[in-house]
C-alpha cells in the first residue's frame, strides 16, 4: 500500500494535480484504493461538494416559479431537499462520465482532454437542464434577474464539470495506470462552452407575465355602462357530437334555440388538465401567467405552500414526487397570480361565481374586490361532509345560509334525480347522481344569487358530464347514461338559460377528459350584438376572456393573448380601449393550506380526477 501510495501521488504531483485542499480531498482515494470502491468513493466526494450548490440553484428557482407563495424558510427548506436530489444526480452522472473517460483512455492511451470531454458529459446536461427550469417556470422576469440566475448556473456547472474531471482521472489511473498531463486551459474551454448554453434562454419565446409579490392595481379603465346581465355558464364534457346526436332525439331542443338566437364559434379542444383549461378560460392567460395546472399540487414537509406542477422539466417533478416526503393537496386559487373575470367583473359592480376551478379562498387574498359573492369548488363537498367553513364563501356568511338550507335542498335534489335517472343501471345511476348533485347544487345557488338585483355577471361552472363521462368510461351503460344526462341538462339549466330573453349568455362547453383529440367544443353568445344564426371562426380558450369582457362592457388587457372575434359581433357596439393590465392578486393573508386539503383530495380521487 506505501509503495502504490508513494507511486501514484508522485505521478500526480508531477502532472500538476494535489495542488489544493479540494483536489487532495478528491483524489485522496485513488492514492489509497484501487478499482470501484476508490472510484465510488472520489464520486461520493465530488456529488457532496457539488450538491449544496446545484440543489441552491433548484431551490431557487423553484421558489421565484412560485412566488409570492414561497419565502425564504421555504426556500432553505427546499435547498436541503433539492441538495440531496441533486447530490444522488451527480453521484451518478461522475461515475457515468468516469466510466466513458477511462474507456477512452483504455483504448488509445490517456490524455489531457479525456476529463475535460467527461467533465462536459456531466456539465452540459445539467446546464441545459437549469436554463430550461429557469426559463418555464420565470418566462417574465426581469433581465438582471435572468443573467444573475445564469451566471450563477454557469459557474456552479463549471465547478461541477471540474469536479467530474477530477472524478474520471480517478476513473482513469484505476483502468490504465497512467496519469495523464492536466489540461492548463480547462476553465477556459469550459467557459467557451457552457456560456452560449446559457445564453441560449434569451431567445426562448416568452409568454405572458405571471406576477409579482404583492397585489397590482388595474390600469385605469372605463366600462361601458350597461343594465343587462350577463350569465356566464361553462359546461365540462359538452362537445358538438353529442350535441348532434341529441338533436337526432330532441334531447337538445332547448340548447338548438338558444344558438339559433345568437353567434356559435367552434371551440379548439385542450388536452391539459380541468383545472388548467378552466383557469385559462377564466383569466385569457396561459397557466405560465396564471399558476394553476392541475388537479392536485405537491405539497413537502417544511414548505409553508404547494409546489405547482410543471414549474420545472418533467425530471424535477418526478423526483419531487416519488423521491421526496412529498402529498397531494388540491388545486387552489392560492398559486392563481392573476385575476379571473368574476374578480375583474367585481372591480366594478358585485358579480357571483359558483364551483369554478381555482376559486379557493374565496376571501382573503390582497388585491381582491370586496363586492360579490363567491361560492368556491369546495363548498359542495364541505356541505356534504359537514365541514366548518374556511374561506369556502365571500361573504362567509353565505356558507352558514347555505349550510342551513342544505339537507333540505338534497332531498328535493334527490326526488328529482330518482324521478328522471331511475332506469339506469345501478352502477351508472351511482355515477350519475353524483354529477346531478354537483350540477343542480350549482345551477340553484347560482339563481339565489341572482335574487340579489346589484349582481350584474355571474359564473357557473357545471363538471357533471365531464365526471359522468370519464368514471363510465367504455362501460355498456355509459352511452344510455351520457344520452340521458345531455338530455337532463336540455330540459332543466339550459331551457331556464334560453328563457332569460333579457340577458346576455355566454355558454362555453369543453369536451373534456374523456373526449377524442380531434372533437370540438364551442362557444355561444346570445344578446350583445350578436348576429342570430352566425357560426364565426374557430376559438381557443384564450379568446374566451375577451369574449365575455366585450359582453361585459370591460377592456381587455394587452398581456391577454386572445382576441374576441368580429365576425358574427358586427352589430355590437365597439369595445372598449385596450388597457395595459388587470394587475396582480397578492399573497393569501392566511396560510394556503387548510385543514380540508385531505378530505378534498379523497373527493377528486371519487370523482375520477385523482389516482
Amino acid at each position: 500500500m506505501s509503495e502504490r501510495y508513494d507511486e501514484v501521488r508522485s505521478q500526480l504531483l508531477a502532472r500538476g494535480y494535489l495542488k489544493g485542499r479540494i483536489e487532495r480531498f478528491l483524489l485522496r482515494d485513488l492514492i489509497t484504493a484501487v478499482g470501484p470502491p476508490g472510484l465510488a468513493r472520489t464520486s461520493f466526494n465530488a456529488a457532496l461538494l457539488g450538491a449544496p450548490l446545484l440543489g441552491a440553484l433548484l431551490a431557487a428557482s423553484t421558489v421565484a416559479a412560485n412566488r409570492p407563495v414561497l419565502g425564504a424558510r421555504d426556500a432553505l427548506v427546499l435547498w436541503l431537499y433539492f441538495a440531496l436530489l441533486a447530490g444522488v444526480a451527480l453521484f451518478a452522472l461522475d461515475l457515468m462520465a468516469a466510466g466513458a473517460a477511462a474507456a477512452w483512455a483504455r483504448r488509445r492511451g490517456a490524455r489531457s482532454s479525456d476529463a475535460l470531454r467527461a467533465g462536459l458529459i456531466v456539465a452540459v446536461p445539467v446546464l441545459v437542464y437549469l436554463v430550461v427550469l429557469w426559463a418555464r417556470g420565470h418566462p417574465d422576469r426581469g433581465f438582471g434577474e435572468d443573467a444573475l440566475f445564469l451566471a450563477g448556473a454557469v459557474v456552479t456547472v463549471a465547478l461541477v464539470a471540474w469536479l467530474a474531471g477530477m472524478v474520471s482521472l480517478a476513473g482513469i489511473v484505476g483502468r490504465t495506470g497512467e496519469v495523464p498531463d492536466r489540461n492548463r486551459r480547462s476553465v477556459v474551454f469550459l467557459l467557451v462552452v457552457l456560456v452560449p448554453v446559457a445564453g441560449a434562454f434569451f431567445v426562448i419565446p416568452k409568454t405572458a407575465p405571471s406576477g409579482g409579490f404583492r397585489a397590482i392595481p388595474p390600469s385605469d379603465f372605463v366600462p361601458i355602462a350597461r343594465t343587462q346581465r350577463l350569465l356566464v355558464l361553462g359546461i365540462d364534457g359538452l362537445d358538438g357530437a353529442l350535441v348532434e346526436a341529441g338533436a337526432a332525439g330532441g334531447a337538445t331542443e332547448n340548447l338548438l334555440a338558444l344558438l339559433a338566437r345568437g353567434a356559435l364559434y367552434p371551440k379548439h379542444r385542450d388536452p391539459a388538465e380541468p383545472p388548467e383549461v378552466w383557469t385559462t378560460i377564466a383569466t385569457g392567460m396561459r397557466a405560465e401567467a396564471h399558476g394553476v395546472r392541475s388537479v392536485g399540487a405537491t405539497r413537502l414537509p417544511g414548505v409553508a405552500a404547494p409546489i405547482a406542477e410543471r414549474s420545472g422539466p418533467v425530471a424535477l417533478d418526478a423526483a419531487i414526487r416519488f423521491l421526496l416526503p412529498a402529498r397531494t393537496v388540491p388545486a387552489s386559487g392560492a398559486s392563481r397570480r392573476v385575476r379571473a373575470l368574476w374578480e375583474i367583473a367585481g372591480l366594478v359592480q358585485p358579480a357571483a361565481v359558483v364551483g369554478w376551478w381555482a376559486s379557493w379562498p374565496a376571501s382573503g387574498t390582497e388585491g381582491d374586490p370586496k363586492t360579490g359573492y363567491v361560492v368556491s369548488d369546495r363548498v359542495l363537498a364541505k356541505l356534504l361532509s359537514d365541514g366548518s367553513e374556511d374561506r369556502d364563501t365571500a361573504p362567509a356568511s353565505l356558507f352558514v345560509r347555505l349550510a342551513q338550507d342544505f339537507p333540505a335542498e338534497r332531498g328535493a335534489i334527490r326526488a328529482s334525480f330518482d324521478a328522471r335517472f331511475a332506469g339506469l343501471p345501478d352502477e351508472a345511476r351511482a355515477v350519475a347522481w353524483e354529477s346531478f348533485l354537483i350540477d343542480t347544487f350549482a345551477w340553484r345557488t347560482t339563481l339565489r344569487l341572482l335574487h340579489d338585483p346589484q349582481v350584474l355577471t355571474s359564473f357557473t361552472y357545471l363538471p357533471g358530464l365531464d365526471i359522468l363521462r370519464t368514471r363510465l368510461g367504455g362501460s355498456a351503460a355509459a352511452p344510455g347514461a351520457v344520452a340521458d344526462y345531455v338530455r337532463w341538462l336540455d330540459v332543466s339549466i339550459l331551457a331556464e338559460l334560453a328563457a332569460r330573453r333579457d340577458d346576455l349568455i355566454l355558454v362555453v362547453a369543453d369536451p373534456g377528459r374523456s373526449a377524442q383529440s380531434d372533437e370540438e367544443g364551442f362557444v355561444a353568445v346570445t344578446g350583445g350584438g350578436a348576429v342570430p344564426s352566425c357560426v364565426g371562426p374557430p376559438v381557443d380558450d384564450l379568446d374566451v376572456a375577451p369574449i365575455a369582457l366585450r359582453l361585459a362592457g370591460l377592456p381587455v388587457s394587452r398581456e391577454m393573448r386572445g382576441v374576441a372575434p368580429s365576425r358574427c359581433f358586427e352589430g355590437a357596439r365597439p369595445a372598449p380601449q385596450p388597457l395595459a393590465t388587470w394587475g396582480r392578486r397578492g399573497s393569501p393573508s392566511q396560510t394556503a393550506a387548510s385543514d380540508y386539503d385531505p378530505e378534498m383530495v379523497l373527493r377528486l380521487k371519487s370523482l375520477g380526477y385523482l389516482r
